[in-house]
């Protein structure tokens, strides 16, 4: 039986490793949300993560925890190649309310299985992309929609961050950012964030992308993606990700009269500011700043969850911009391996 409407929202999370801790840390300075139960394949690991985050128990597969344990929801705090199945599982085991870390699924084809099967379910699924909740990204929307952009012409988006490779590439212990196995490599740990964006932020439908990617020479992972992507109602978005860069988390959107740029999109941890800029001569330019205090945009996105789960507030994203990402993504890929343009794959009832 679900929890009241004012008692916190009980989740079970599946994987306990270091995304686990931002979550564990979220809900324990929330009064709407509760984690109550882990699982984790490694059961020591679950139950030493119990006992530091005072879970009521600690479970070796989500199947056990889901079938055992009185839950109104479940977070997948796990590698991106598990996404699918864990999903799927958990749909059929009844669950109807899973918050899952990005990226949802490794293919398109995927992200329409998880569809198809959350709307047949009448359940919530929705992706893990905190940094939508956080207040910085609502200024950037006040911006664009009290016109001192003006209409917009372009979407910026980097996340690029240097792996040093120190990783023997036969070390089983190694990051799974570091496996092509697990979905590691930059298309599902980072620039997933950067074509999120774009998406959301050009609002209309990607028609077509054109992209440039290379591979770790030691691990096989794509470690870099640079893209175009073209969207129906002329929005251009550019996408720069890369594991050989240094550190780029910017965002920024152009418009016709103005620019906004956040410097640190997409994980804030500290003070910052929106900068709002405009030409006002040839090479001149007049800037205002706009602080955003520090938050949590992990707390944000559970609390945001628990009110989707409850009907109380929209999910986000929706699971068809998942799954519209996702198919853009597959589109992206096709691109940089055959060095042509593609359009994405959208079907009719996504679109509609």
């Amino acid at each position: 039986m679900p929890s009241p409407p004012d008692a916190p929202f009980r989740i079970g999370i599946v994987g306990c490793g270091s995304i686990a801790e931002r979550h564990a840390r979220a809900a324990a300075a929330s009064p709407e949300v509760a984690i109550v139960a882990c699982a984790d394949a490694r059961l020591d690991t679950a139950e030493d993560w119990a006992a530091r985050h005072r879970c009521e128990r600690a479970y070796p597969n989500y199947v056990e925890m889901v079938c055992g344990h009185e839950l109104d929801g479940v977070i997948l705090a796990t590698w991106p190649n598990l996404h699918r199945e864990q999903v799927l599982g958990c749909l059929d085991l009844g669950v109807r309310s899973i918050l899952c870390e990005k990226a949802l699924a490794l293919s398109g084809a995927e992200a329409l299985e998880i569809w198809t099967a959350a709307t047949r379910a009448g359940a919530l699924v929705m992706e893990g992309y905190m940094y939508r909740r956080h207040p910085a990204i609502a200024i950037l929307d006040e911006l664009l929609a009290s016109g001192e952009l003006g209409p917009l012409d372009s979407i910026h988006a980097a996340f690029s961050l240097f792996d040093p490779e120190e990783s023997a590439p036969d070390d089983p212990a190694r990051d799974w950012r570091q496996r092509v196995e697990t979905g590691g490599g930059a298309p599902f740990d980072i620039a997933c964030y950067c074509l999120d964006a774009c998406n959301r932020f050009a609002g209309s439908r990607p028609r077509r992308v054109q992209a440039l990617a290379s591979r770790s020479e030691r691990y096989g992972t794509i470690a870099r993606v640079f893209a175009l992507v073209e969207y129906e109602n002329g929005v251009v978005g550019t996408i720069e990700s890369s594991m050989h860069g240094d550190f780029n988390h910017e965002l920024r959107l152009s418009g016709t009269r103005g620019q906004a740029r956040l410097p640190v999109a997409w994980r804030i941890d500290h003070p910052t500011e929106v900068v709002a800029s405009r030409s006002v001569g040839w090479g001149l330019t007049e800037e205002r700043r706009f602080p955003v205090a520090v938050v949590d945009a992990y707390r944000l996105e559970l609390e945001g969850f628990a009110a989707a789960a409850r009907g109380t507030d929209p999910p986000v994203p929706t699971l068809g911009e998942s799954v519209t990402t996702a198919l853009t993504m597959d589109a992206l890929l096709t691109s940089a391996a055959e060095g042509v343009a593609v359009e994405p794959a959208l079907p009719a009832e996504l679109v509609a």
